[in-house]
């Protein structure tokens, strides 16, 4: 008899501000970021079948897909064999700055740990996530985190206030190695005050709109120059502010209200 699949929503984020403070002694860069869920969302489908790890997921289908390596991660660290097949169906662009493969893995771990009974803990999950990518461990849990290291250390953060986004992707992507790449070339990184961000998050979304922040983004609009020339047309639409998500190249704008954010997607 063949199994029904287990089904869940793989949010997207966004990165409310983005600060690099240097290079770490593994290569990696030292961050800190305001990351926030949005309600974009990728449909992660999970069932037992056959003796083979499958995923299908269009052109990202196979074992390059992050979902694929973390149920991979997941069967060995669980000492499991059966056969496990992955459907994705895709909402979030790729090369976008929104974390669209690493919500998609960290709904697998969910789904499989809900499959096999709740194996592992909740902080088992997050140290599995976390060896899975950095944004891995921040989409498990979701909501708004202040988040420092790779992005995979995590400390809640008030809950954001409910924001109209327009969110905006040109066609080109962003490689996110090449985007480090060139700010490692040519930029010198900020720094954000965790309290100044509490304070805006309890305060609405233009005081949230004031803060916004990105060190990767004059680097990734090298590549991609429509990054600024989509921001600098969100904000002459008279948004709170707008802002490059992550790496690129998707920007978003806090509009002024639902039929605000209507009017702006409308235009653009």
């Amino acid at each position: 008899m063949e199994q029904s699949f287990l089904t869940t929503f793989a949010y997207a984020k966004i990165n409310l501000a983005l600060a690099i403070l240097g290079i770490r002694d593994d290569g990696y860069h030292e961050l800190q970021s305001v990351m926030q869920s949005i309600a974009l969302h990728d449909i992660v489908r999970i069932r037992r079948q056959g003796d083979k790890l499958i995923c299908r997921c269009g052109t990202l289908s196979g074992p390059g897909n992050l979902a694929y390596q973390a149920a991979k991660l997941f069967l060995e660290r669980c000492d499991l064999s059966q056969g496990i097949e992955i459907e994705i169906e895709k909402y979030i662009p790729i090369q976008a700055g929104l974390a669209g493969g690493s919500s998609d893995a960290a709904a697998t771990l969910r789904l499989l740990n809900q499959l096999y009974g709740e194996p592992l803990a909740r902080n088992e999950l997050l140290e599995l996530a976390a060896s899975c990518g950095a944004d891995v461990a921040f989409c498990l849990h979701g909501g708004t985190m202040w988040t420092t290291g790779r992005g995979e250390q995590l400390e809640l953060l008030n809950s954001a206030p409910k924001i109209d986004l327009v969110l905006v992707k040109p066609y080109a992507g962003v490689n996110t190695r090449e985007a480090y790449r060139r700010f490692d070339l040519a930029g010198q990184g900020g720094s954000l005050t965790r309290t100044s961000w509490e304070k805006a998050l309890t305060q609405g979304p233009k005081n949230i709109a004031d803060l916004l922040y990105n060190d990767l983004e004059t680097a990734s609009a090298q590549m991609v120059p429509q990054i600024l020339i989509l921001k600098q047309c969100l904000i002459d639409l008279e948004c709170h502010g707008a802002l490059m998500s992550g790496s690129g190249s998707s920007v978003f704008g806090i509009a002024k209200g639902r039929q605000h954010a209507l009017d702006v997607a409308r235009h653009l």
